[in-house]
């Protein structure tokens, strides 16, 4: 019918204007993170590199020599990060931790945390440096909680310490959120809909990142990453997993997958690593092969 026509017509124009509007947003983010130039100064000396899973970007400031006993074995006691988010990643995803987290703010922002506690409650916050109207310096996430950061529309950026206690470990952190999540933590608060939590899980809907204790295998990417389960290790958190793989079983074996060749050398220094602390089997093999 003609009416039927024009009601096409009606919605092929609205989706062609919705999608000229996302090209410019994106041709614009793209633009900001080519000419921020204190975004690409922090990116460079910081050392920032991007995080997988939950976005955003990171360094490893340091984990500690201190050691403690966490839920899955020893662990350092705490580490530090610098962590970031711009408008070209202005999301960092749902993920959960089962360390306490401490995030203050160092410049940028203002961005809103969305915390989700354990035993059901929520809370949002906003970490910005205008307390008077209600902004806060540092957003504490007890161990256990679930949380997402969204950067506001207009803030350049976000520059933030985090410190965890223990320190992360792959087995004490999942990323990603499903509907029982959504069922427990729905209208706690007039922000917390169904829909809003589905776009602070993203991508990650529908399953959780996260490791377990049935062996340890790694990935070295293509830009010499250390990979486990998805998740991105420093050389020292490759060390506290291959100490509890070395104690906890009798014939430990370390897998390592190579993206490329070039590759080698990272892997090698892994296997050198694996053996001093009584890993002999050590099994190295091009990632194209699995």
């Amino acid at each position: 019918t003609i009416k039927g026509s024009v009601m096409i017509m009606r919605r092929c124009v609205k989706t062609g204007v919705f999608l000229l509007w996302l090209g410019a947003v994106l041709s614009s983010q793209a633009l900001f993170a080519r000419e921020n130039p204190r975004v690409q100064q922090l990116i460079q000396t910081l050392g920032l590199r991007h995080l997988n899973a939950e976005a955003g970007m990171f360094s490893v400031i340091r984990v500690s020599d201190l050691e403690v006993t966490a839920s899955d074995g020893k662990s350092p006691a705490s580490n530090a990060i610098y962590y970031m988010l711009t408008p070209n990643e202005p999301i960092n995803y749902v993920h959960r931790l089962f360390s306490d987290d401490y995030q203050t703010l160092i410049e940028g922002g203002p961005a809103d945390y969305y915390l989700f506690y354990a035993d059901g409650r929520v809370a949002k916050y906003t970490l910005g440096r205008d307390i008077s109207k209600g902004q806060v310096l540092m957003v504490p996430s007890p161990a256990g909680t679930a949380k997402a950061i969204v950067l506001h529309d207009g803030a350049d950026y976000l520059l933030v310490s985090s410190i965890l206690s223990p320190a992360w470990s792959p087995q004490r952190s999942r990323i990603g959120a499903d509907e029982t999540f959504i069922k427990k933590y729905a209208d706690k608060a007039d922000w917390a809909t169904p829909a809003f939590m589905k776009f602070l899980i993203g991508p990650n809907f529908g399953h959780a990142l996260g490791a377990n204790d049935d062996g340890f295998d790694l990935h070295i990417d293509a830009t010499g990453q250390m990979i486990w389960q998805g998740m991105q290790l420093t050389e020292k958190q490759v060390l506290v997993e291959l100490e509890k793989l070395a104690a906890s079983n009798a014939a430990p074996i370390l897998l390592i997958t190579i993206a490329n060749p070039a590759q080698q050398p990272v892997a090698a220094k892994l296997r050198k690593l694996a053996n001093d602390n009584g890993i002999a089997d050590v099994r190295i093999s091009p990632a194209n092969s699995h």
